[in-house]
């Protein structure tokens, strides 16, 4: 790490990743003038952001965790009976709870930027040795936090079986959103994502759930549910009827 501090690094990421606002970017931009270390650690993103471009591909800078799941992932073209039929007993388990479970990818699915967008989001926080821009488990002052720096009110739920960690701010479909980050019994990670009621995401999320609660699994492998009303989503490997139970946690 050549930026100066813990604290630098994590603001010049998320310089890097588009999710600074115009002050923050302007105080960014000071700061580099009179920051080697950080100029330094600035000109790598710059470095690796051209080589991205020159490769023409999406691909983003792989955290360990992601790396990992997608070459546990790669192998799919043999098939797996037990699986297949472990998979066929939660589609029934979940249809008989009144969920429609969607496997990857599907002509009515999730928007795929979005999914991977939430995805990568999720993945990337929990990579990092602080996955919250604001760390508390009050959700009071989580919900301040999120109404100051992202623009707009949301709720944060208390989650049973689960310990609020904080939040980050993010960009779902280009748009400044808010996403609640979570730590389930055995240490699983979740993230609820609250996108701004309206936005072309919480479009995409509402079109998708349709009429009931709806559950995918995104390219990358984590599950995906979306509530029926107002364009929530959870993010985690838990199982679908844990994330649909968080998000039942918020008002419709």
């Amino acid at each position: 790490m050549e930026a100066c501090s813990a604290q630098w690094q994590e603001r010049l990421s998320a310089w890097f990743d588009g999710e600074a606002q115009a002050h923050e970017q302007q105080a960014v931009e000071r700061h580099l003038a009179r920051c080697a270390g950080c100029a330094r650690e600035a000109a790598r993103y710059a470095s690796l952001r051209q080589a991205l471009k020159a490769e023409g591909a999406a691909e983003a800078r792989v955290p360990p965790v992601l790396e990992e799941r997608v070459t546990r992932l790669a192998p799919r073209s043999r098939p797996s009976f037990p699986r297949r039929r472990l998979a066929a007993g939660l589609a029934a388990a979940l249809m008989s709870v009144g969920v429609l479970w969607t496997s990857w990818p599907s002509g009515m699915g999730m928007n795929e930027a979005l999914a991977m967008d939430l995805e990568r989001h999720h993945l990337k926080a929990f990579s990092r040795v602080t996955p919250c821009e604001f760390e508390s488990s009050d959700p009071a002052e989580v919900k301040a936090w999120v109404e100051r720096e992202v623009g707009y009110a949301v709720e944060v739920p208390v989650v049973p079986g689960a310990t609020l960690l904080g939040a980050r701010r993010c960009r779902l479909h280009g748009k400044l959103s808010a996403s609640l980050l979570y730590r389930h019994e055995g240490g699983k990670a979740m993230t609820l994502f609250l996108p701004l009621p309206g936005s072309d995401a919480a479009r995409e999320a509402a079109r998708f759930a349709g009429d009931g609660p709806r559950c995918t699994q995104g390219p990358v492998g984590e599950r995906i549910c979306v509530a029926p009303r107002g364009g929530a989503l959870a993010v985690s490997e838990l199982e679908p009827a844990v994330l649909l139970a968080a998000l039942a946690r918020l008002a419709p």
